[in-house]
Protein backbone atom coordinates (compact mmCIF):
# COMPACT_ATOMS: atom_id res chain seq x y z
CA UNK A 1 0.00 0.00 0.00
CA UNK A 2 1.40 3.40 -0.90
CA UNK A 3 1.15 6.45 1.34
CA UNK A 4 -1.65 7.74 -0.87
CA UNK A 5 -3.75 4.57 -0.59
CA UNK A 6 -6.60 3.83 1.78
CA UNK A 7 -7.48 0.45 3.24
CA UNK A 8 -11.17 -0.37 3.46
CA UNK A 9 -12.63 -3.30 5.30
CA UNK A 10 -16.06 -4.26 3.97
CA UNK A 11 -18.32 -6.59 5.90
CA UNK A 12 -21.69 -7.88 4.73
CA UNK A 13 -24.35 -9.07 7.14
CA UNK A 14 -27.30 -11.27 6.26
CA UNK A 15 -30.04 -11.64 8.85
CA UNK A 16 -31.31 -15.21 8.98
CA UNK A 17 -29.35 -16.23 5.89
CA UNK A 18 -27.22 -19.26 5.25
CA UNK A 19 -23.40 -19.01 5.14
CA UNK A 20 -23.45 -20.22 1.52
CA UNK A 21 -25.81 -17.39 0.56
CA UNK A 22 -23.62 -14.82 2.33
CA UNK A 23 -20.54 -16.26 0.60
CA UNK A 24 -22.25 -15.92 -2.80
CA UNK A 25 -23.28 -12.30 -2.08
CA UNK A 26 -19.71 -11.51 -1.01
CA UNK A 27 -18.34 -12.99 -4.24
CA UNK A 28 -20.82 -10.93 -6.28
CA UNK A 29 -19.85 -7.71 -4.51
CA UNK A 30 -16.15 -8.51 -4.81
CA UNK A 31 -16.50 -8.97 -8.57
CA UNK A 32 -18.17 -5.56 -8.86
CA UNK A 33 -15.53 -3.88 -6.65
CA UNK A 34 -12.75 -5.40 -8.78
CA UNK A 35 -14.22 -3.60 -11.81
CA UNK A 36 -13.35 -0.26 -10.16
CA UNK A 37 -9.82 1.10 -10.37
CA UNK A 38 -8.75 -0.37 -7.01
CA UNK A 39 -5.25 -1.54 -6.08
CA UNK A 40 -6.48 -4.84 -4.63
CA UNK A 41 -9.45 -6.74 -3.24
CA UNK A 42 -8.65 -9.61 -0.90
CA UNK A 43 -10.71 -12.04 1.15
CA UNK A 44 -10.18 -11.54 4.85
CA UNK A 45 -8.66 -14.51 6.64
CA UNK A 46 -10.43 -15.96 9.65
CA UNK A 47 -7.20 -17.68 10.70
CA UNK A 48 -5.97 -21.23 10.59
CA UNK A 49 -8.57 -23.85 9.78
CA UNK A 50 -9.63 -26.20 12.58
CA UNK A 51 -7.47 -29.28 13.17
CA UNK A 52 -8.44 -32.19 10.96
CA UNK A 53 -9.52 -30.08 7.98
CA UNK A 54 -7.58 -29.90 4.74
CA UNK A 55 -7.58 -26.12 4.36
CA UNK A 56 -4.49 -24.26 5.55
CA UNK A 57 -6.48 -21.05 5.97
CA UNK A 58 -10.15 -20.22 5.66
CA UNK A 59 -11.85 -17.01 4.65
CA UNK A 60 -14.06 -14.95 6.90
CA UNK A 61 -17.38 -15.20 5.06
CA UNK A 62 -18.85 -11.83 4.17
CA UNK A 63 -15.62 -9.86 4.58
CA UNK A 64 -13.11 -8.34 2.17
CA UNK A 65 -10.23 -5.89 2.34
CA UNK A 66 -9.87 -3.27 -0.41
CA UNK A 67 -6.82 -1.08 -1.05
CA UNK A 68 -7.44 1.93 -3.26
CA UNK A 69 -6.51 5.53 -3.93
CA UNK A 70 -8.62 8.08 -2.02
CA UNK A 71 -10.00 9.33 -5.34
CA UNK A 72 -11.68 5.92 -5.81
CA UNK A 73 -13.51 6.11 -2.45
CA UNK A 74 -16.53 8.05 -3.83
CA UNK A 75 -17.06 5.63 -6.75
CA UNK A 76 -16.72 2.70 -4.34
CA UNK A 77 -19.38 4.13 -2.06
CA UNK A 78 -21.64 4.79 -5.02
CA UNK A 79 -21.20 1.13 -5.94
CA UNK A 80 -21.94 0.03 -2.36
CA UNK A 81 -25.03 2.23 -2.25
CA UNK A 82 -26.29 0.80 -5.54
CA UNK A 83 -25.44 -2.75 -4.50
CA UNK A 84 -27.26 -2.50 -1.16
CA UNK A 85 -30.29 -0.96 -2.84
CA UNK A 86 -30.40 -4.03 -5.10
CA UNK A 87 -29.99 -6.35 -2.09
CA UNK A 88 -31.99 -4.59 0.66
CA UNK A 89 -31.71 -7.43 3.16
CA UNK A 90 -27.91 -7.18 3.23
CA UNK A 91 -26.53 -4.37 5.43
CA UNK A 92 -22.94 -3.30 4.73
CA UNK A 93 -20.32 -2.13 7.24
CA UNK A 94 -17.29 -0.27 5.95
CA UNK A 95 -14.22 0.61 7.97
CA UNK A 96 -11.66 2.88 6.31
CA UNK A 97 -8.05 3.28 7.38
CA UNK A 98 -5.73 5.81 5.82
CA UNK A 99 -2.51 6.21 7.71
CA UNK A 100 -3.49 6.54 11.37
CA UNK A 101 -7.00 7.86 10.61
CA UNK A 102 -9.99 5.52 10.64
CA UNK A 103 -13.70 5.92 10.07
CA UNK A 104 -16.55 3.42 10.04
CA UNK A 105 -20.08 3.46 8.66
CA UNK A 106 -22.86 0.93 8.56
CA UNK A 107 -25.52 1.08 5.90
CA UNK A 108 -28.75 -0.78 6.51
CA UNK A 109 -31.33 0.34 3.94
CA UNK A 110 -34.15 -0.54 6.31
CA UNK A 111 -32.83 1.98 8.85
CA UNK A 112 -30.88 4.58 6.85
CA UNK A 113 -32.45 7.08 4.48
CA UNK A 114 -30.75 8.02 1.20
CA UNK A 115 -30.14 11.50 2.63
CA UNK A 116 -28.49 10.03 5.75
CA UNK A 117 -26.30 7.81 3.57
CA UNK A 118 -25.17 10.79 1.48
CA UNK A 119 -24.23 12.63 4.68
CA UNK A 120 -22.27 9.59 5.92
CA UNK A 121 -20.39 9.28 2.62
CA UNK A 122 -19.50 12.98 2.61
CA UNK A 123 -18.27 12.83 6.22
CA UNK A 124 -16.24 9.71 5.51
CA UNK A 125 -14.70 11.17 2.36
CA UNK A 126 -13.83 14.34 4.25
CA UNK A 127 -12.15 12.40 7.08
CA UNK A 128 -10.10 10.35 4.60
CA UNK A 129 -8.95 13.37 2.58
CA UNK A 130 -7.66 15.34 5.59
Amino acid sequence: MSENSADLFIELALEGGEPAELDELTRQLRAEVEELNVDSVEQVSAGVAPKGTKAVDFAAIGQMAVTLAPTVVPPLFELLKSWVERKPSTPVKVKVRMGKRTAQIEYDPTQTSAKDLEALIKALNKSVKK
